[in-house]
């Protein structure tokens, strides 16, 4: 089953900049993530916010935890694992339109 990912409430120092290092670092451009069907950033309400639909959670885990986190641990320079972590919300997709 598909599910909705949205991330917020960042540590101090996340938005643009450290997301577009942390994309590179990924090269997301050029390989996409296994299961990734929708991925969205941007600032809502003030605050950095993350919203990806991924095929499974095991999708979006294997991501986060081969990809993601080892990248954001190169750019910052310190463990994501430990600290102040942000809020994930998994949602159940019922539908979505890919074109």
């Amino acid at each position: 089953m598909a599910v909705a990912m949205v991330t917020t409430n960042f540590p101090e120092g996340a938005g643009t900049g450290m997301y577009d290092s942390v994309a590179a670092e990924m090269s997301i451009e050029e390989r996409m993530p296994e299961g990734l069907i929708f991925h969205w950033a941007g600032y809502v309400d003030g605050k950095w916010t993350i919203t990806d639909i991924w095929e499974s959670r095991q999708d979006f885990d294997t991501f986060r935890d081969e990809l993601l986190l080892p990248a954001v641990e190169k750019v910052a320079g310190t463990d994501p694992r430990t600290g102040p972590q942000p809020t994930i919300t998994e949602h159940p997709v019922h539908n979505y339109v890919k074109p």
